[in-house]
């Protein structure tokens, strides 16, 4: 079957989706953009979940917390303890052979009272006789610093004055920072929802707004002192190669110069003040880098990290003690956003062709929709199983949800304008449940013109001009009504088409717009029940004093042009070709003949019914003669 008509219609379809969706797509890229600041704390919970579904295991084989808690305090005091009983867990520390200790603890005062100077000097000594490192913070609020940094810098690639830098902090006493072998940064900077996710390693301090020092943290100056190094190497231009190196470790600093905290699973080893007290060394810290601090609700700070939780301030250093040790580090990939909005843009498109290829089957479209949707956030859970790497899947996939759920309902605007089309236009031709089955299945078809096979159908009044005459216009309108309803009803009851009403006659044919197979069978039994339906309904003309009516039908097959036919005024949905011709032609020979049908001898080919060839007949238009049957008699 041939198809004969520009597909305009579906194109202009197919045209306003790509427009609305590429109009659609490009809002929310905009506005991914212009609102990353606003999407950055989604995009953390996202993150969260990596960490909290599957968790990094650490290595603390190398790293210990000891805790001046509950059971310490039990023992030996409420806090804080004088100097010279810190003094006695930091030699217990030192003579467990730790390779470096880091203070977690303020001293930034000195101690009052009559024993207070020789409490300080016992510290101090502790301090000495150890690899130490002392906990100081910055503070815009406090006045300047005037201790000297422990460890030199080496900057690559950046003036350290033009860094943002902290003017003023919290430093240790002098004697102290004298004593010790490092000092380090304890300031912490939890996001917008109080959750720390991230730690700088480095830390930049102004004097007078121009001299710039730079500090590390705690943790990375503790790695330092651990490696008997005096110095670090730093690169920091806000590139993904930035990096800080102390000894034998690089630690890369990412695009924001900081550090990403590493929540697992696995319990940070800790080791109560009180047991090195009461027993002294332990085996326990021999070779690890130990962080001292007090573990007291109300005393020390507890954090919400990542996977949920709250830990102590000293088990944060010590998660970044253990990632800097054993090279387990958690970076966004490298140009993330444009990664993130790449996957949106093209799921979009997917989608486009996904929900217009299975635009009227809605099931196939959730199908085949459903995993590209969800595809982004595979690729990001993927990134950060192997590889480490962090990668918002979460906006994508929702941003693609909004794309599908916005596409599917302009697919179902488009597809309830389609069904409008078709119910104003077919309602008149064909029943309505054919209607709806037209609508549901393909509504494009029912819009071509196309070459197909058709069974045609011509059914007529036998003498009915002349008794219009005799019977005057209302009474005759009420007669042919009478027939066409007759007529309308059995051929929607057999799924055919109405083509026209002229007159006193109907002009029907199956197999189109919806196809079926026994298309030649349907119009043969339409027209047998036609006969006998009007014949049966006679009684009830001639109870309203009308007169009985009698019909004749012919039927033929063929290929006939079938589809929207006229002008921009007015459109039919109609059939032309010679089968139309020939079916007109033959309901004229049923009058010659005394039959009241006759079937082409296509149609009868086409029948699986018992048909009985009446005979040759000479029809105009048609060369030679033409055999045509009629139904055999029960």
């Amino acid at each position: 079957m041939a198809e004969r008509k520009s597909t305009r219609p579906r194109n202009a379809t197919l045209s306003r989706l790509l427009a609305s969706f590429a109009a659609l797509s490009a809002i929310m890229v905009a506005g991914h953009v212009a609102l990353n600041d606003t999407f950055s704390t989604l995009r953390e919970k996202t993150y969260d979940l990596y960490q909290a579904s599957a968790p990094i295991p650490l290595d603390f084989s190398q790293v210990a917390v000891v805790t001046i808690d509950e059971a310490s305090l039990r023992a030996y005091g409420r806090w804080p303890w004088p100097r010279r009983q810190v003094a006695e867990v930091v030699d217990a520390i030192t003579q467990s052979g730790v390779a470096a200790v880091g203070l977690d603890l303020f001293f930034s005062e000195p101690q009052g009272g009559p024993d207070g100077d020789a409490s300080d000097a016992a510290l101090a000594e502790a301090l000495l006789r150890a690899p130490s490192v002392l906990a100081m913070s910055l503070d815009p609020n406090a006045g300047p610093l005037d201790i000297e940094s422990k460890a030199g810098w080496t900057v690559v690639g950046l003036d350290p004055n033009a860094a943002a830098a902290v003017q003023g902090g919290i430093a240790p006493l002098p004697a102290f920072a004298d004593a010790s072998a490092g000092l380090g940064i304890v300031r912490t900077l939890p996001g917008r929802d109080g959750v720390i996710r991230h730690v700088p390693l480095v830390w930049a301090e102004t004097r007078d707004g121009t001299d710039v020092r730079l500090w590390p943290t705690l943790a990375l100056d503790l790695l330092r002192v651990a490696q008997g190094e005096a110095s670090y190497t730093l690169r920091l231009e806000g590139v993904a190669t930035d990096a800080v190196r102390a000894g034998g470790a690089t630690v890369p600093l990412g695009e924001d110069g900081r550090i990403r905290i590493v929540d697992t699973t696995v319990r940070v080893p800790h080791v109560s003040a009180k047991d090195l007290l009461e027993n002294g060394p332990s085996d326990a810290l021999a070779g690890r880098v130990v962080v001292l601090a007090v573990d007291v609700a109300g005393v020390d700070q507890y954090h919400l990290t990542a996977r949920g939780g709250h830990r102590l301030g000293a088990d944060i250093h010590a998660l970044l003690l253990a990632q800097m040790l054993n090279g387990r580090y958690l970076f966004e990939a490298p140009h993330a956003r444009w990664i993130e909005r790449g996957l949106f843009v093209g799921g979009a498109l997917a989608l486009l062709i996904i929900l217009t290829a299975f635009s009227r089957r809605p099931f196939l479209a959730v199908l085949f929709s459903g995993p590209v949707i969800l595809a982004p956030v595979a690729v990001g859970a993927v990134a950060y199983a192997s590889r480490n790497l962090l990668l918002d899947g979460v906006q994508p996939a929702a941003g693609l949800l909004i794309m599908g759920a916005a596409g599917g309902y302009m697919l179902y605007r488009e597809a309830e304008r389609r069904r409008g089309v078709l119910q104003k236009q077919f309602s008149q031709f064909l029943s309505p449940e054919v209607v709806k089955r037209l609508a549901e299945t393909d509504t494009a078809a029912a819009l071509k013109v196309e070459d197909r096979e058709i069974t045609a159908m011509l059914v007529d009044m036998r003498g009915f001009t002349a008794m219009s005459g005799q019977l005057g216009a209302e009474k005759a309108v009420t007669v042919v009504n009478h027939f066409l309803a007759i007529a309308s009803r059995e051929i929607f009851a057999r799924e055919g088409t109405v083509d026209k009403f002229m007159g006193d006659a109907v002009l029907a044919f199956w197999n189109a717009p919806l196809e079926v197979s026994d298309h030649a069978d349907r119009a043969i039994d339409c027209a047998q029940a036609i006969i006998a339906s009007v014949a049966a309904s006679n009684p009830q003309l001639e109870a309203q004093g009308l007169p009985a009516i009698e019909c004749v039908a012919a039927i033929e097959s063929g290929v006939c042009s079938v589809g929207n036919m006229g002008t921009e005024q007015r459109v039919d949905y109609t059939a032309i070709g010679p089968t139309i011709n020939t079916t007109s032609r033959l309901e004229g020979e049923t009058k010659k003949m005394g039959q009241k049908m006759l079937i082409g001898p296509t149609a009868a080919g086409l029948s699986k019914r018992g048909l009985t060839a009446l005979g040759e007949v000479e029809l105009r238009g048609v060369e030679g003669p033409v055999t045509v049957y009629g139904p055999t008699a029960a």
